[in-house]
């Protein structure tokens, strides 16, 4: 979990403990891996918050690919659009693992977040790092090549398993990374060739991180 994350999962922590109004609020779901967990027309009444498990945020290209706009671990926010008004965004959130989410409607938390000055903060912060790593990302397409990008997203995702194991295909890397699934197998290819990752059926297991780190070059 990033220090941006856990700051969000104490603040809003501290506020169910100390707030039963904000507790009774939350609406406690869980979803396996691969199942929905909210579409755009429920992105735009609800605010979201990851508990556990992980989330990924994506929009459907016009020529019907899948975009992933983030990746999300325990103490992320999503849905925080729907506080600024206007239309609800095209986004999808999909469960990537078994994950538990904190669900809460709109108009309670537009009032919460007026009436209690640390749920506004809890708020301002989750919106602050989302465009921080908004603007990281694009950074990184524009000037980033796509090993760099592969390895540092190969780092980041085998972070969470203490085999450096990768749960993912080559398409859902692609979209991850917003190009296509041949060019990730051809870099994975180079990747194996290297002795730095090994394949397994919808998984990578990575062999040499610190190759990857010097292959990401500090992304």
């Amino acid at each position: 979990m990033k220090p941006n994350d856990r700051n969000v999962t104490r603040i809003f922590g501290r506020l169910v403990e100390q707030n039963k109004a904000v507790g009774e609020s939350f609406i406690v779901r869980s979803f396996a891996a691969g199942e929905t967990v909210s579409k755009p027309e429920e992105m735009g009444c609800s605010l979201f918050l990851v508990a556990s498990g992980r989330v990924q945020l994506y929009r459907i290209t016009p020529d019907g690919r899948r975009f992933v706009i983030a990746t999300l671990g325990p103490g992320s926010l999503f849905g925080e659009d729907s506080l600024l008004g206007g239309d609800a965004p095209d986004t999808y959130a999909v469960a990537l693992e078994p994950c538990t989410i904190w669900t809460m409607p709109r108009q309670e938390a537009l009032e919460f977040s007026s009436r209690e000055a640390m749920f506004g903060f809890g708020l301002i912060q989750a919106m602050g790092h989302r465009l921080m790593e908004a603007e990281n990302r694009l950074e990184q397409m524009a000037y980033s090549t796509i090993s760099a990008r592969l390895a540092a997203l190969l780092l980041e995702l085998g972070n969470s398993d203490e085999e450096n194991v990768v749960h993912a295909t080559h398409q859902e890397l692609a979209d991850m990374l917003g190009t296509w699934r041949e060019t990730i197998s051809k870099t994975l290819q180079d990747f194996r060739r290297r002795g730095l990752v090994a394949s397994g059926r919808r998984q990578l297991t990575l062999l040499d991180r610190e190759g990857l780190e010097l292959e990401a070059g500090g992304l």
